[in-house]
């Protein structure tokens, strides 16, 4: 008797996926909000009250989005909100490397620049991931004109020149 393996598609395995990156920033949403409160990390300031809104609105966007993914993940409707995210993102990295919410002047001095350079290689980082997006979406885009054309071909070519018709 041959054993039946169990099959998952790709879109279930993708769905999957998503719910959990919803609980990951479900949870972390709880831990930022609280994590002052709670006196977990000492190296963190008052400071990170000002940031903490834009933490928020970035990971709820995330939340949002991998919901949607989970309904719709077509590449064009997943590369519009990885660029909407992504921004978000970088918006928040640039803030928390302004506020610099942390303090390490009780450990190391290697702490603080090895943190600011962390920042700063997220920023780089978010700001490439923007550009691949945007690249990917140009590409689907002009590939789409590319097909209608093919498909239906030209109905109303361009006027030539010196045509009075």
């Amino acid at each position: 008797m041959q054993e039946r393996k169990a099959t998952v598609s790709k879109r279930t395995t993708r769905r999957i996926g998503y719910g959990v990156a919803i609980a990951v920033n479900a949870a972390m949403l709880v831990i930022v909000n609280n994590i002052l409160d709670w006196g977990w990390f000492g190296w963190l300031t008052e400071d990170l009250n000002d940031v903490i809104p834009l933490i928020n609105l970035s990971l709820a966007a995330s939340i949002v989005a991998n919901a949607a993914y989970i309904a719709n993940d077509s590449p064009v409707f997943k590369g519009v909100l990885e660029l909407v995210v992504n921004t978000i993102s970088l918006i928040v990295t640039i803030r928390l490397l302004q506020v610099f919410p942390f303090d390490f002047s009780e450990y190391s001095s290697v702490w603080e620049t090895a943190t600011r350079s962390i920042l700063i290689v997220a920023i780089v980082g978010i700001s490439v991931a923007l550009l691949v997006e945007l690249v990917k979406l140009i590409q689907i885009v002009v590939r789409v004109a590319e097909d209608a054309e093919e498909v239906f071909g030209r109905e109303n070519p361009p006027a030539q020149q010196g045509d009075s018709s």
